[in-house]
């Protein structure tokens, strides 16, 4: 690797109050420590060949304890993020051979015992009692080494004071160099660390604590930030709720029950009165909406606090520090929040350079929303919230940047370009007095499930908001079931309400060709699409409609009544994906989710996929989504026959190739063959 001693880099630990960008010379300077204690055959034990995966033969303990607590000396449970966001990787690569490395502009989540500062003595517990001691050394010298770097400095100056006392001490000293190891790790949990010691390194006094701590943390974070952002998504109780729901949890768990106290109380009535009609993609959108204001109000500080301890929170509750798979989706959602980060941060430096006018396009181009192919796979993007406050950049550019960075879909990328430029081209003719010639704003989206029409949609509808086209640029996702009555009287004031509800934004109906059903003259839903046409004549400049479906059977749609096809003057074709692009949507979406994954694994994920032709109802990127899913709940089988104290953190991460099968719960569909003329 080439070498980067001018080159800084970021490591942003999100519990940090802001990025660190790192002097050019540290890593170096710490990869020279390392190498010196390789080429000491004195200094350390070295690990015995194969001992550890990824690392080359003969590389000393001290190197492969760096690479372990280089990112937990961040916090507890740390989300990492930036250049160097694989910190332990980035200090180590003169040893680690990993066949997988993280960077760009994505994030990391690190989880581990909570008796991880001491590994190194663990390891050395089959030793002889001088190498047990040099176990004690060894720890704290590798924590010496994070002393000058803000996000480690004050966790490893505790630890570093810590094993100072047991080395100064003959009888703490004696017992690491001859007891067993609980006796060792009960001794860190009750006497080894002082109170100050114990504040910034509460999770080594054992697992109930720490989720004490996490739970206090949330709830002191959720209480600062509320008291500026006085728009907050409900009490501690109501978001302690939110987060148990959107884990995945039916209930409050026993653990979280016991800490709580009478607090509890709170927290069951919230759930009894959230359960019914819980969206979680919604609460969850409406959180990263507060965040990102908190973030634009200039309080990054409390919003990055909250962020942390949230995700401390989620991961608790998923049992990720068990054997549970990743908790889906993140609360907040990681990959957005950062991304206002990023964007903040970009801004603030330009402004502070005196050349803001010229940087906010640059600005949303460089922070590519990694997110939206995860989202694309799903058909839904990954949002702030149908009513944020538009970012300040030029219109448009934000959600384009994503839609650029969606795989595949280019006839459909070429369209929306052409829309945004006539458009603009439309507002600047306004602008001089000069006539308009702009269309109709209606589209017609034929194609296959899991195409990303509705990520389309939703991009399209905050890109005409930027634009000043749409007044708020949400989306209303509608069917048949929530526009078509079941007697006479009730369709058109159904259909009539929806359209209400999308006003400022789109209305997107799905699959619309179910209005109207073939050989059924007197069906309601021909009373729905009547009540559209009429209401998109009386709101024409109100509401954007999009009618999406099938090739064949759309066309049918807009044949049924004269109309539509004036209405609808737009249509986009959305192609299903290749075989390369559902590859690349897997291999996206497993980084992701912080799987790790090989050309191995993507081999198998090629052969699952049915060659093409595929069948009528072939799921696409939800295909692909569901072959993900599959083969983490086939990695947590796995997995789970294993002792869980033995399981590392890569354990938990990497998915082998016979994790990969075809996901249980998919249709036949998927696997036939594509019918002649659909």
């Amino acid at each position: 690797m080439a070498d980067d001693t001018r080159r800084p880099g970021v490591l942003d630990a999100l519990a940090a109050d802001q990025p660190w960008e790192i002097p050019a010379g540290w890593p170096a300077s710490v990869r020279s420590r390392l190498r010196a204690w390789g080429d000491d055959p004195n200094a350390v034990r070295p690990l015995r060949a194969g001992a550890f995966p990824d690392f080359v033969n003969g590389t000393p303990a001290a190197v492969w304890f760096t690479h372990q607590v280089a990112p937990l000396l961040t916090g507890w449970i740390p989300v990492l993020h930036g250049e160097r966001a694989d910190i332990g990787a980035e200090l180590t690569r003169d040893f680690h051979r990993p066949s997988v490395r993280f960077g760009g502009a994505g994030h990391l989540v690190r989880i581990a015992p909570t008796d991880w500062p001491l590994q190194a003595i663990s390891g050395a517990r089959g030793f002889r009692e001088e190498s047990r001691r040099q176990a004690v050394k060894l720890s704290r010298d590798v924590m010496s080494l994070f002393l000058d770097a803000p996000p480690m400095a004050a966790r490893a100056e505790a630890l570093v004071t810590a094993f100072d006392r047991v080395l100064a001490d003959r009888e703490a000293l004696r017992m690491h160099a001859s007891a067993d190891y609980d006796t060792i790790a009960q001794y860190w949990r009750t006497s080894a660390l002082t109170d100050l010691e114990r504040a910034v390194l509460p999770e080594l006094a054992g697992p109930t604590a720490a989720l004490h701590y996490s739970l206090n943390s949330l709830r002191d974070a959720h209480a600062k930030l509320s008291m500026v952002m006085p728009d907050d998504p409900g009490d501690f109780a109501q978001l302690l709720s939110g987060l148990i729901l959107t884990t995945g949890l039916t209930g409050q768990p026993q653990a979280v029950g016991q800490i709580l106290g009478n607090a509890a109380w709170d927290v069951e009535n919230a759930l009894a009165g959230l359960r019914d009609g819980f969206d979680k993609d919604e609460w969850l959108a409406g959180n990263t909406a507060w965040l990102g204001r908190a973030v634009r109000r200039d309080h990054q500080v409390l919003a990055r606090s909250w962020a942390a301890a949230a995700t401390r929170v989620s991961v608790h509750l998923a049992g990720v520090l068990g054997d549970a798979p990743w908790p889906e989706p993140q609360v907040p959602d990681l990959h957005e929040f950062f991304r206002l980060l990023d964007l903040e941060r970009r801004l603030t430096a330009d402004a502070t350079a005196g050349n803001s006018d010229q940087s906010l396009t640059a600005a949303w181009g460089a922070v590519k929303a990694s997110q939206s192919a995860d989202a694309q796979a799903e058909g839904e993007p990954a949002e702030s919230g149908p009513n944020q406050p538009a970012a300040p950049v030029e219109a448009g550019d934000g959600a384009l940047a994503e839609l650029e960075s969606l795989i595949g879909l280019e006839s459909v990328k070429e369209s929306v370009r052409r829309m945004v430029a006539e458009i603009k081209t439309n507002l600047r003719r306004a602008e001089l007095g000069l006539a308009s010639h702009e269309r109709a704003r209606h589209m017609v989206f034929v194609g296959k499930p899991g195409t990303a029409k509705t990520t389309i949609a939703r991009l399209l509808a905050r890109i005409y908001q930027d634009l000043g086209v749409l007044e708020k640029g949400h989306v209303v996702e509608v069917d048949r079931s929530d526009l078509v009555g079941s007697s006479v009287g009730t369709t058109a004031p159904m259909t009539a309400a929806k359209f209400r509800e999308a006003l400022g934004g789109v209305l997107f109906v799905d699959e619309a060709y179910t209005l109207v059903p073939e050989n059924s003259p007197g069906d309601y839903g021909l009373e729905a699409v009547a009540t559209l046409l009429k209401m998109m004549e009386d709101h024409r400049n109100d509401c954007v409609v999009i009618v999406a479906g099938y090739h064949r059977e759309m066309q049918r749609f807009m044949e049924s009544n004269t109309g539509l096809s004036s209405r609808f003057p737009k249509m986009l074709s959305f192609s299903e994906y290749n075989t390369d692009q559902l590859v690349a949507i897997f291999a996206l979406q497993a980084r992701q989710k912080g799987m790790i994954i090989t050309d191995d694994v993507l081999d198998v994920v090629r052969r699952v996929i049915p060659p093409a032709p595929r069948g009528h109802n072939f799921g696409n990127g939800r295909f692909i989504r569901n072959v993900l899913e599959e083969a983490i709940s086939n990695q947590a089988t796995r997995l789970a026959q294993r002792d869980p104290d033995t399981l590392t953190e890569r354990d938990l991460r990497m998915i082998f190739p016979e994790d990969v099968k075809p996901a249980a719960s998919m249709r036949a569909e998927d696997y036939l063959l594509q019918k002649p003329g659909t």
